[in-house]
């Protein structure tokens, strides 16, 4: 079921609250944010919101190659490995991305431009099944996926 909110149809299905956070680090500098809260009714849905390069979060254009490396990885899959190093499973870049909630979670992230710097993004769940009224969050300036 959706409702319609200033302008916007909103879904009004149970949806979680999420904190998306940037990260941005150079040779010189390195600097850690909040960039949004979001409703979204699971992690893959923040996942596709992110993917999407959303434009003006308050000053902020959520460039990445999220899209381009999904497609670059099509047909490849990820081993899964345990603590012990044992191999578990197989997962693609999506799966992948969505179970370390970004690549701002990911142990291994390679810094490839340190000059110039990195922009990498995560999320974590803040509150799970918001039951609320929608538009009270909007009107704080919480994001929503449709």
């Amino acid at each position: 079921m959706a409702k319609w909110y200033g302008g916007f149809v909103l879904n009004t299905f149970t949806m979680n609250l999420y904190k998306i956070i940037i990260k941005h680090f150079s040779v010189k500098d390195s600097e850690e944010s909040i960039a949004c809260l979001l409703l979204a009714e699971d992690d893959e849905q923040v996942y596709e919101w992110i993917k999407s390069e959303p434009k003006n979060i308050g000053e902020l254009s959520m460039y990445n190659s999220w899209k381009d490396d999904e497609l670059e990885e099509e047909g490849i899959l990820r081993d899964i490995y345990n603590d012990d190093y044992e191999k578990i499973g197989t997962e693609t870049y999506k799966e992948w991305m969505i179970r370390i909630k970004g690549e701002l979670n990911d142990d291994d992230f390679e810094n490839a431009d340190a000059y110039y710097g990195n922009t990498i993004y995560g999320w974590s769940l803040l509150k799970q099944d918001c039951n609320t009224d929608y538009k009270e969050l909007i009107e704080l300036g919480i994001m929503f996926t449709v």
